[in-house]
């Protein structure tokens, strides 16, 4: 039987699938071209079982967590999903505690009381993850590894991470992450985020990224 229809899905997503993996983002641009990339991609567990939807954020909702998990358990509520659904928020630990005082351990509960719901949180944000499949975290100095948390701005339109991850690139990181370059070397950023991961945190304290949880999924074996 083909799946309800969803009004909040972006047109495009398939609606017949076994298993839907619903994601909603933070940011705007890079994690939404990641996964849209990564979706229609050789990568891709297409077995004909789970499909990607993204959620369309309307216009003049808030970016921060407690926004981005709203829209999420706003989709939950209103449409018909099945037990076997899950649902990811994915979002940055970067300046959202210290300077806007988000509490992510009440974001982490509340994300447990909701079924199905899942968090993958990147410390200091999203670009960290794409870093990881072009080189080891552990290869940057103290000093570096600093650097890369505070993410300072470093342009109007760059912070300190966008400038590591151009560099690594050999070029300018743009927001719009080049699935050529990244999606061959997934499994070089799930085993190293895993290792950043080993007291299985909520989310990370330090330097990582728990969108692995979700990629290793999503992955074909």
């Amino acid at each position: 039987m083909p799946r309800e229809p969803i009004p909040l899905i972006r047109e495009g997503g398939f609606l017949e699938a076994e298993k839907l993996f619903i994601l909603s983002y933070e940011g705007k641009v890079s994690e939404k071209k990641y996964f849209e990339d990564f979706r229609k991609s050789d990568y891709f567990n297409d077995s004909g079982l789970i499909e990607i939807i993204s959620l369309k954020r309307p216009k003049g909702n808030g970016s921060d967590p407690i926004s981005v998990k709203e829209l999420l358990k706003k989709a939950k509520q209103e449409f018909r999903f099945k037990d076997t659904d899950e649902f990811w928020l994915i979002v940055d630990r970067d300046d959202w505690e210290t300077i806007h005082n988000h509490n992510f351990d009440s974001l982490v509960e509340d994300c447990k009381s909701e079924e199905n719901f899942f968090l993958a949180m990147s410390n200091p944000c999203f670009e960290i993850w794409l870093i990881m499949h072009l080189k080891n975290i552990s290869d940057f100095s103290g000093e570096e590894k600093e650097l890369i948390l505070k993410n300072e701005k470093v342009s109007n339109s760059k912070n300190y991470i966008d400038q590591v991850l151009g560099d690594l690139q050999g070029r300018g990181y743009n927001k719009r992450p080049n699935p050529a370059i990244f999606l061959p070397k997934s499994m070089i950023a799930v085993n190293q985020a895993k290792e950043l991961d080993v007291a299985n945190e909520d989310y990370p304290s330090g330097i990582g990224s728990h969108v692995y949880k979700l990629v290793e999924k999503l992955l074909k074996e």
